[in-house]
C-alpha cells in the first residue's frame, strides 16, 4: 500500500527530533502470527512443578508476565507447536474478567505455551513493547472493546485483533516512545513495591508490638508497666451522644476510614430526619456492624476528621482512653483476622447474613493491651508516623499513574 494511501497524522505531544506522519496501520499487515492455544488434555494430572511455563491469563498482567504456577512437561510442550512462545511476542487476554490486559515476553524467556485464554501477537514490522502500550491506553482497550463478540460480548476472535487499526510512527520512534514509557512504569513499579513493603513493614511492627517484642519507653528510660488483659469496656467508653442538627453525614470504607457520603456514594443516603443518628467525635472508635467484603463481621475505624460528623444510628460509637489507645486499635483492626478473631465468638448472624450484637457485648471481651497512657501515645505517634509515609508513598504512586495516563493521551493517537 502507498503511503499516499495511508491516513496520515501527528501525536499533541512527540520528541523533538521525530517529525514523520503517524501512519495508520491494521495490524494484521504488521504481525507474522496471531493466535492462541488450548489446555493440555489430561486435565491438572498434566500439570508439574517444574518443566515448561503454561501461561493464563491470570499470567498476564499490564506490563508484566508473571510465571509463577503452573507447569507442563516437554513432552506436551512439544505436542502443541502451535501456542508455544517467544522472548518478544506481545500477550492479550482474549476472554473473561481480564479480557485486554497486556505484555511483552521477556528477553530472557526461553520457551513456554499458552492457553485458549491469552492470544500470541508475533511482529514483524513494529516494535512489540510500543504496540503493548497502545493495547493498554485507552485507544487500545476501546479497540479490544469494539472487537469483542459473541452473546454478551464475551471476548475476542483473531480476526478483530488483525483487524485493529493502529497509528504507527517510524521504528526509531516506537523504540524512543517504549523506551521513555518504560522508564515511567520502571518508576511506578519502584513506587508499587516501596508503598507493598510499607505495609509489610506496618504488619510485621504490629505483630511485634503485640508480642511485646517492641517495647517503648519513658522520658527517663524507663520500661512502662507490663501489659493486661482488659476489657474493651475498660478503654472504650459508649458516650451515647446524637446528632445536633449541624453535623455532616458520613460513612465508613475499609480503606478510607470514615468519609463523607457524597464524597464517597455521590449522595446522601441518611434519612431525612438525623436526630438520631450517632454523633462522632474526632478520635472516636466507630463499629459498623454491617458485612463489607473481606469483613464479614463488620469493620473497626477511628475517626481521624478533625470535627464532629454524624453515621448511622446502627453504629456504635466509643470514646478511647487516649487517642494513641484508639490509633493502637484502629490499626490492629485493619486485619481481617484480627476483626474474625475479636468478634467470631459474640456474633450471632441473622437470616439474611445481618449482625446481631449490642454496644455492650461488642465491649465485653478482653485484649492485652497497654497499661500506660503515656506508652499508648507513644505507640501511637510510632504507628501515625509508619501510616504518613504509606499515604506519601501512595500519593507518589497515584500521581506518577495519573501523569502516566496524562501522556498516553498526548503521546498517541
Amino acid at each position: 500500500m502507498e503511503i499516499a494511501t495511508k491516513k496520515m497524522i501527528v501525536p499533541e505531544l512527540r520528541f523533538k527530533e521525530f517529525g514523520d506522519y503517524w501512519l495508520k496501520e491494521k495490524l494484521g499487515d504488521l504481525c507474522s502470527k496471531v493466535g492462541s492455544g488450548s489446555t493440555p488434555k489430561g486435565g491438572v494430572e498434566v500439570y508439574t512443578d517444574s518443566g515448561i511455563p503454561f501461561i493464563r491469563s491470570q499470567n498476564v498482567f499490564d506490563n508484566k508476565l508473571f510465571l509463577d504456577g503452573i507447569h507442563i512437561p516437554i513432552s506436551i510442550h512439544s505436542a502443541m507447536k502451535g501456542s508455544q512462545v517467544l522472548s518478544s511476542d506481545v500477550l492479550l487476554n482474549i476472554t473473561g474478567g481480564s479480557i485486554g490486559r497486556s505484555c511483552v515476553v521477556p528477553d530472557n524467556f526461553q520457551e513456554g505455551n499458552v492457553n485458549q485464554h491469552v492470544a500470541i501477537i508475533r511482529l514483524k514490522k513494529a516494535n512489540p513493547k510500543f504496540l503493548q502500550i497502545v493495547l493498554s491506553s485507552n485507544i487500545g482497550q476501546k479497540l479490544v472493546y469494539q472487537g469483542m463478540t459473541g452473546s454478551g460480548r464475551e471476548g475476542l476472535n483473531f480476526e478483530s485483533i488483525r483487524n485493529f487499526k493502529i497509528y504507527f510512527p517510524t521504528i526509531p520512534e516506537q523504540k524512543k516512545i517504549a523506551s521513555f514509557l518504560t522508564k515511567v512504569d520502571d518508576k511506578i513499579a519502584q513506587l508499587t513495591q516501596k508503598a507493598k513493603l510499607l505495609e509489610q513493614y506496618k504488619k510485621g511492627v504490629m505483630q511485634q508490638i503485640f508480642k511485646q517484642e517492641i517495647r517503648f519507653k519513658d522520658e527517663n528510660g524507663n520500661e512502662f508497666p507490663k501489659w493486661e488483659n482488659r476489657k474493651l469496656k475498660d478503654v472504650l467508653c459508649e458516650h451515647k451522644k446524637k446528632s445536633t442538627g449541624n453535623e455532616e453525614v458520613f460513612s465508613v470504607s475499609v480503606h478510607k476510614g470514615l468519609i463523607n457520603q457524597i464524597e464517597h456514594l455521590g449522595r446522601v443516603f441518611a434519612a431525612k430526619n438525623t436526630d438520631n443518628y450517632n454523633l462522632v467525635q474526632p478520635n472516636d472508635i466507630v463499629y459498623t456492624k454491617s458485612p463489607t467484603g473481606d469483613f464479614p463481621l463488620g469493620i473497626i475505624k477511628q475517626s481521624k476528621i478533625d470535627k464532629n460528623v454524624i453515621v448511622s444510628p446502627l453504629y456504635g460509637i466509643f470514646t478511647p482512653e487516649t487517642e494513641g489507645l484508639g490509633y493502637l486499635l484502629h490499626v490492629y483492626f485493619e486485619s481481617p483476622i484480627n476483626v474474625s478473631n475479636y468478634l467470631g465468638s459474640i456474633i450471632q448472624k441473622g437470616a439474611k447474613n445481618t449482625i446481631n450484637i449490642t454496644n455492650t457485648t461488642f465491649l465485653s471481651k478482653k485484649m492485652k493491651l497497654p497499661v500506660s497512657k503515656e506508652e499508648q501515645n507513644k505507640i501511637g505517634t510510632f504507628l501515625k508516623s509508619i501510616d504518613k509515609k504509606i499515604i506519601q508513598v501512595n500519593s507518589q504512586l497515584s500521581q506518577a499513574k495519573t501523569w502516566k495516563t496524562g501522556l498516553l493521551q498526548k503521546m498517541f493517537v
